[in-house]
């Protein structure tokens, strides 16, 4: 994972939404693309969803969306 990502909470800090709006619209299908780790080899508790910057950018950008971070 050499790529920056950002979790669930800090993208939705940088939206000022709460973690559970960006949990709802991704269930939905809606918002950037991302990638969910194995359990695995982490420690729990660890978020396991990612969303890569690059694919954060893009949606931002395609959809008008200014970040407040």
């Amino acid at each position: 994972m050499t790529e920056p990502y950002l979790t669930t909470d800090q993208l939705a800090a940088r939206w000022g939404l709460k973690p559970a709006a960006i949990k709802n619209q991704r269930a939905r299908g809606i918002g950037p693309s991302y990638y969910t780790i194995p359990r695995i080899g982490f420690p729990a508790g660890t978020p396991r969803v990612r969303y890569p910057l690059a694919q954060v950018l893009a949606f931002e950008e395609s959809n008008s969306i200014t970040p407040l971070t």
